[in-house]
């Protein structure tokens, strides 16, 4: 009997993970994605159908309860079609000193003077309970750049777990090209919503 519901299970995933392939054996898209336009350039964030164990799941709202009781949106962007292109993580957090509501425009500013900052200074964010948006680059994780902008939430379902909103952000920027000194991002997302109750 044992050996039975081995050979189930084993038949279960192998059934599972075709699915989740298309003919080339790469994993097929989610629904769940974060998708973008920085300096008009598309970047996009898409969840496969499966992913292994342990693997980093984004996009994703995670809610945090604690000291300061906050929800973080984390997203790894990369470029839809430039593969010279720099890719992106993104971090929105929003203290949660009351109920999440929808439609509600969620704004963000810096701290003044703070708007770029290296190693150990992006704790004068994380400490406090500061509501913050910061991007990252994939080549130079130890800076982050803090930006200004609007979050709204047109979807939160706890049932589902799953989120709906719309971003529109500036950050200072100065490795994006000679001339241009900021990075402008506007952007929607379908994300899967991680609560710990």
């Amino acid at each position: 009997m044992i050996r039975f519901v081995k050979i189930q299970i084993v038949c279960s995933l192998i059934i599972f993970l075709i699915a989740g392939c298309d003919k080339k054996g790469n994993p097929l898209p989610s629904n769940i994605m974060f998708s973008a336009q920085l300096n008009g350039i598309k970047y996009k964030d898409v969840m496969p159908m499966v992913i292994p164990p342990g693997a980093q799941r984004t996009p994703v709202l995670e809610i945090v309860y604690g000291d300061k009781n906050y929800f973080n949106i984390n997203s790894f962007l990369e470029p839809e079609d430039q593969e010279n292109k720099n890719a992106f993580f993104l971090n929105i957090r929003v203290p949660l000193s009351e109920q999440i509501m929808l439609n509600k425009i969620y704004s963000f500013s810096p701290i003044d003077g703070k708007e770029k900052v290296t190693g150990l200074e992006d704790l004068i964010y994380r400490e406090g309970n500061k509501q913050f948006v910061s991007i990252t680059s994939r080549y130079n994780l130890d800076t982050h750049y803090y930006g200004k902008g609007t979050l709204i939430l047109t979807e939160y379902d706890l049932v589902k777990n799953k989120a709906k909103g719309k971003v529109e952000f500036i950050f200072p920027y100065d490795k994006w090209d000679s001339g241009t000194k900021e990075l402008k991002m506007s952007g929607e997302f379908h994300c899967w919503i991680r609560n710990p109750n």
